[in-house]
């Protein structure tokens, strides 16, 4: 699609937390609320004439590598949030996007986000091959405290459950869907007595696709970081790594 005559490099979308959204306090839950900051950059790349749409006439898509959430405030049931989202970096094949969410003018929450372009028919990484010169790059403009968290593969494992990919876990990219992984973590997390409220921080690596009825299990790190959680397939190898502070 064209660029919008609306399309401007910093963009900025509210939400009214809906009751669907929340979790058993009120609360805006930690999934949804990773889901509504994307649907903001959504619409920023749909203004911007580099959205999945456009991106598919050349086979081309969006996928994330890393998200960062810090969070001060948790948004509650009817409270407006205010989502603020821009480029800091696009070089070709790789995008790191930034997010800062307000409430009025209180900020409660900034992320940050490594994009990569796939080929969708070959399933490789590759150039952009759209024009997206008109985007500025603010380069200097950061949203997180903190930085993307080098994983190190823990030798210990507690396995918290096995499960298998289902029809409803995919995007338009054929694949789980990113918030699914989180939302696999915290379920599992959930029915196994752990105890994960008053979210902090979570930091999140997407490392390989999961399609539909793929099998994978869902664990959770005996040692060093206890925070650290994993999902495997059933050949062993990692497909998402998070940590939840």
């Amino acid at each position: 699609m064209p660029i919008a005559p609306t399309f401007t490099s910093i963009y900025e979308q509210r939400f009214i937390v809906d009751y669907f959204d929340c979790d058993t306090e009120g609360n805006l839950n930690i999934v949804d609320f990773c889901k509504l900051i994307q649907i903001a950059s959504a619409q920023h790349s749909v203004l911007g004439g580099i959205s999945f749409w456009d991106l598919q006439t050349v086979n081309q898509a969006w996928v994330v590598n890393k998200f960062r959430v810090e969070i001060t405030r948790v948004p509650k049931w009817q409270e407006e949030i205010r989502v603020v989202t821009w480029i800091e970096k696009l070089d070709g094949i790789r995008s790191v996007r930034n997010f800062e969410v307000f409430i009025e003018d209180e900020k409660v929450a900034g992320a940050s986000s490594l994009w990569v372009i796939l080929n969708t028919v070959r399933r490789r990484p590759e150039m952009m091959t759209l024009p997206h010169d008109h985007f500025i790059k603010y380069t200097d403009k950061k949203s997180i405290d903190g930085e993307f968290v080098k994983y190190a593969k823990p030798e210990a494992l507690d396995k918290l459950v096995d499960s298998q990919v289902q029809y409803s876990d995919l995007d338009m990219v054929n694949h789980v869907t990113n918030i699914k992984y989180l939302e696999w973590i915290v379920d599992a997390v959930k029915m196994n007595d752990i105890h994960i409220d008053s979210i902090k921080v979570v930091d999140m690596v997407f490392q390989k696709e999961l399609r539909f009825k793929e099998e994978y299990s869902v664990f959770k790190s005996k040692e060093g970081n206890s925070n650290h959680y994993m999902i495997k397939n059933k050949e062993d190898q990692i497909s998402f790594q998070c940590i939840i502070e």
